[in-house]
């Protein structure tokens, strides 16, 4: 296989591997412990789990995506792969030629989220870990101002308990926050990297279905 096909998994081992350079100086210093202690709601955590699970999502998007590159670098071998894009859309621009068709906007888009569908949905998980960030600041708010209901006197006891409960509803609005922003962040800058790559590869696509004016499916 060409080396030069897979670099949009290359460039995802390298976003991965800062994270996990950047999560172990986290784990070095006690925040990431410090961050599931304090949580008492335990949502930066299921934050974290859910991160995880779409970075190694991306992770095979990647790996799909440089396959596509490769179909793209060796058309007389995998012509016949029914999975190759470059080779499925240059028959039906082929066929729609000789058929004096014209639609070639309609292909063109059909190719497009073709190869950017396998790492899409990528941006919605992205808001949707944003968004669980900021119910926990919601949660935290709430558990932090519903104690103050339950002062009844100015017993400095009391009041030493309200102001412990009280911090703690705020540790799990900004814990929460950062995880939920962080997170949302490091997904999109993968995000962001793979499409940076597939619309390098219908860039490509589309050069070739200029320089082929034919294309023999049995050649």
């Amino acid at each position: 296989m060409s080396r030069d096909s897979f670099y949009p998994f290359y460039g995802w081992l390298l976003i991965v591997g800062v994270i996990l350079f950047g999560t172990y100086l986290l784990w070095f210093y006690g925040l990431i412990h410090h961050l599931v202690e304090k949580d008492i709601t335990y949502l930066s955590s299921i934050i974290i789990f859910i991160f995880a699970v779409i970075t190694l999502y991306l992770g095979v998007a990647s790996w799909r995506l440089s396959r596509q590159i490769y179909f793209s670098h060796n058309l007389d071998q995998d012509k016949s792969n029914n999975q190759n894009f470059t080779a499925e859309y240059l028959l039906l621009l082929d066929w729609q030629r000789k058929q004096k068709a014209n639609e070639a906007e309609s292909l063109l888009a059909r190719l497009v989220e073709k190869i950017h569908r396998g790492h899409s949905t990528g941006w919605f998980y992205s808001d949707i870990l944003m968004r669980l960030g900021l119910i926990g600041t919601v949660i935290g708010f709430v558990l932090m101002l519903s104690t103050v209901y339950q002062l009844k006197d100015n017993d400095v006891q009391a009041l030493q308990q309200l102001l412990g409960t009280m911090g703690s509803g705020m540790q799990v609005a900004l814990y929460t926050t950062l995880a939920g922003l962080s997170t949302a962040m490091l997904v999109s800058i993968q995000c962001q990297w793979l499409d940076y790559c597939a619309d390098g590869l219908v860039s490509k696509i589309i050069r070739l279905g200029l320089k082929h004016n034919t294309f023999d499916e049995n050649s």
